[in-house]
């Protein structure tokens, strides 16, 4: 986002100063503190008409990428500033659980004989950054050509069982 600012070298009717008028000299610190410190900022523009009716409000967090200063004499003492923004995407850490069907036998008794049959059990994994379906198979199934089973048994949370990734502000179980 690129955008050019003016820095009045004094007070203007048309402006109003949070903390009082400031001299160009201090903006100009503050811009560069931006730029070396290299930290997110809040970036906040409300554009209203006259009558007070909101066109449109911008609020994100940024980082300056650079800026330019403009002097011209036709400005009278007053600087024009180009400024290029870049927004900011948190990151942290994320996490999904999956559950992935595991098969063991369970002993039924005849009259004549003894037999075995397959029951599923449910189990829940967490799903870690780095994770894919062929490696939770592996662990939990013994063979990573497996994964689709736990694919199937989780249809509605995996889009495509070549991408599975933690997500952001809840946990998802996935059957194993």
């Amino acid at each position: 986002m690129s955008f050019d600012i003016e820095i009045p070298s004094y007070k203007r009717p048309y402006t109003t100063y949070k903390n009082g008028f400031q001299s160009v000299k201090y903006y100009l610190e503050e811009i560069e503190k931006l730029k070396t410190e290299q930290k997110p900022f809040q970036f906040i523009v409300s554009r209203k008409t006259p009558d007070n009716k909101v066109l449109f409000d911008t609020n994100m967090k940024v980082t300056l990428e650079e800026y330019t200063i403009k002097e011209e004499a036709k400005e009278g003492f007053d600087i024009k500033v180009s400024i290029k923004l870049k927004q900011y995407r948190d990151y942290s850490t994320k996490t999904m659980q999956i559950t992935i069907k595991q098969y063991r036998p369970v002993a039924v008794e005849t009259s004549s004989s003894r037999s075995t049959n397959t029951a599923p059990t449910t189990r829940t994994y967490t799903v870690v950054k780095g994770d894919c379906l062929w490696n939770i198979a592996k662990k939990y199934y013994g063979d990573g050509s497996q994964y689709t089973k736990i694919y199937n048994a989780n249809k509605e949370k995996i889009k495509k069982p070549s991408l599975i990734y933690p997500r952001t502000g809840f946990y998802n179980s996935l059957k194993r």
